[in-house]
């Protein structure tokens, strides 16, 4: 039985829209703010607090700088809390 490999082909080109996950807009500032200190935002949201891009974030967290986060798996989430009390120095 000869099984013809021509049809399907796992490795095949998707488009990027069919390869990204949809992704929520982040909050408002105004909204952020309003949130209790315990609450976690995302990379976008945090970006838009500290005024650091999300790349910036990024490096920062490789090199174990502020602002501290919290993975959960692949997800990384910082606290407000932690994003409104100013770095200890040292």
């Amino acid at each position: 039985m000869m099984i013809d490999t021509n049809s399907f082909n796992p490795r095949s080109k998707r488009t990027n829209a069919e390869n990204e996950r949809p992704r929520m807009a982040p909050r408002s500032l105004e909204q952020i703010y309003s949130l209790p200190a315990k609450a976690l935002l995302t990379p976008a949201e945090t970006a838009l607090v500290t005024r650091l891009t999300e790349s910036a974030l990024s490096v920062r967290r490789s090199k174990g700088q502020w602002p501290p986060f919290v993975k959960f798996g692949r997800l990384v989430r910082y606290g407000l809390g932690d994003l409104l009390t100013p770095p200890k120095q040292g």
